[in-house]
């Protein structure tokens, strides 16, 4: 058989042989095995139990801070209720956190209508969006129906809501103290296993940290403040929509800007 020019059987089988070695060096990193040092294996459990000793440390000035901004924008939002520290159950511990004596209503005829206007409108802008934003749509999708459903029982039982306001911010705080301590441990799994040098492992832990507790008492006397001018009606987006998830995702922010910085040894 007639082989084109300058393609023989043995300059075949060599550029085969050529392709399958650039392959197998170029295999996917996801394929490799991870290989952690003995001193990286103590560091991923040593590092996150000094970080939860630090918390545990500082509860007592982290519960003031939480209470001091919460109070002040209770204060400057001019929103009638007072902010206190007490003794709370967090999983096994005790210790004390902010708790909110505030009060909302349940929503009127007029507000209630002006959110169903509003929540409709928002379902046909998503649903005409441009599919490159398909992510975005989802989510507005995911939020209408969530404000349908709160729509649909405040339109059925408006005085049998089981929740209130103060119920929801101990349980936020509750929530988001938990959180501060898992987070070290979230990080060991999926960012202290990587090479990374240390200073920049603790980096990204300390910046998290301190971005949880700026945000937690900011983003909870903003939603006491919807829940006090739209009534409890906002209650159920503003925790399953807008609650510990914009929290969680702010966190996931910080870890993909952490995972771009560089590496002690080249990537594979």
């Amino acid at each position: 058989m007639a082989h084109p020019a300058g393609h023989t059987p043995a300059t075949r089988d060599a550029s085969d042989a050529l392709g399958l070695t650039i392959l197998s060096l170029a295999r996917h990193r996801s394929l490799d095995r991870l290989s952690l040092s003995a001193s990286t294996m103590i560091g991923i459990f040593l590092l996150p139990v000094l970080f939860n000793s630090a918390e545990w440390l500082l509860r007592g000035k982290i519960s003031m801070t939480w209470t001091a901004v919460l109070a002040f924008w209770i204060d400057k939002l001019g929103m009638d209720g007072v902010v206190i520290e007490r003794l709370t159950r967090v999983a096994w511990f005790d210790f004390d956190l902010p708790y909110l004596n505030v009060t909302a209503t349940p929503p009127d005829v007029p507000m209630w209508s002006a959110n169903l206007l509003a929540t409709l409108i928002v379902c046909i802008f998503a649903l005409r969006m441009h599919d490159r934003f398909l992510p975005l749509r989802y989510f507005l999708l995911f939020a209408v129906f969530i404000q349908c459903t709160a729509l649909l029982f405040f339109a059925v039982a408006p005085t049998d809501f089981p929740y209130t306001v103060s119920e929801y911010a101990n349980n936020m705080l509750k929530t988001s103290a938990s959180f501060l301590f898992l987070l070290p441990w979230g990080h060991a799994l999926v960012y202290y296993i990587f090479d990374f040098s240390w200073p920049k492992k603790i980096l990204l832990t300390l910046l998290t940290l301190v971005f949880v507790i700026v945000a937690v008492p900011m983003q909870l006397a903003l939603h006491v403040y919807v829940m006090k001018t739209g009534s409890l009606l906002m209650m159920p987006l503003l925790s399953f929509v807008f609650g510990p998830t914009m929290i969680v995702l702010g966190c996931m922010a910080l870890y993909g800007w952490a995972m771009s910085w560089d590496r002690q040894t080249p990537r594979a």
